[in-house]
Parts: structure tokens; sequence; C-alpha cells
């Protein structure tokens, strides 16, 4: 089966990897470079403390757990900055920390690890923080990784696998011959 994954950032890496991975003809083509447009100019955050229960936490969570399994699975690895640094989430105001911690409880009902921190806990992991904190709440499965250095490994091993890549075209659609 032959198929073409349209852009080489991070989600058509990816996508180019698993196909080319399962022994499929891949084709990628971008109109620019690999990692060029919305990739490069994303964060790369992976979090799951911004998000309430329901399918966007569910995809969240997955993306947490299968970050470091795609890693470790790419040839050069080491060259892909991933941070599993986990995240702080503060309110400054006695509404917003009632918001917070409500969050942060339908968060734990959904699994999701949320900690509340003292003002000690807070003040030892972020000593430049402002002391003006109403509430904290400690995230550690929060995670990041550099988003075009993850696109680019993701594409090479895509290459590596047989895949095709084709710069400097643009999709303007596709044409059916014999129903297909």
């Amino acid at each position: 089966m032959r198929v073409v994954v349209v852009g080489a950032g991070i989600v058509g890496a990816a996508c180019a990897r698993e196909l080319a991975r399962a022994g499929l003809a891949v084709t990628v083509l971008d109109r620019g470079g690999p990692a060029a447009a919305t990739t490069a100019h994303g964060e790369g955050n992976i979090l799951v403390s911004d998000k309430g229960p329901g399918p966007e936490l569910e995809l969240a969570k997955l993306s947490r757990r299968l970050w470091p399994e795609i890693l470790d699975g790419l040839p050069h690895r080491e060259a892909v900055e991933w941070d599993a640094k986990g995240g702080i989430v503060v309110a400054t105001t006695e509404d917003g920390a009632r918001a917070l911690a409500e969050f942060a409880v339908g968060q734990r009902t959904a699994g999701v690890t949320a900690r509340e921190m003292d003002a000690g806990s807070l003040a030892a992991a972020e000593p430049h923080l402002t002391r003006d904190v109403a509430a904290a709440v400690h995230y550690p499965d929060d995670a990041q990784v550099q988003p075009s250095g993850a696109a680019t490994a993701l594409l090479a091993d895509a290459l590596r696998h047989g895949a095709e890549l084709r710069t400097g075209c643009e999709l303007l659609g596709a044409r059916a011959a014999g129903g297909r």
C-alpha cells in the first residue's frame, strides 16, 4: 500500500514513522522544509495541568505516557530535548484558590496526580516566585518536548525505514483514478 503524508511537521513525521515502520510505502510532502511551519512555533508542552476530565485530558495522558516510549525507539534519542519536569499552577486570590482546588479534585478523579503545595514547598520549588500565592498545585506529569527536534528525529527514523521526503511542493488537491 502507498501512503502520502501531507506535512513534515511533528504530526506528519510521527504518522510517516509509524506507517514506514509498519512496512507501507510512504511519501511525505511539505511545501517548505521539515518542521519549518507550525511545529517550529510550537511550545511542545505535554500538559495534564490545564485540562479538565474528558477526551482532551485522556489524549494528554496518553501522549504523556507514549512520548518516553517513542523517544526510546529513536536511534538518536539523545538529540531530542525531553523534559519531564512537572508543573505548578498557582492562584493569587481566594476565589482563584477555590477554583484551582475544585479543578484539581476533578482531575484527581480522572487519574491525574495533582498535589496541593504549602508555602514552604512552593518556595523551595520556585524560590523566585512571589509569596502572594493563595494556593498552588503541583502536577508531576507535565512535560515538554522540543517540537522541531522531535519532528526531525521522527522524520529521520521514517526515512531510515524507507519513507521518501519531497519538500518544496504544495499539495493543491487529489485526483482519483479508477475509484481510488
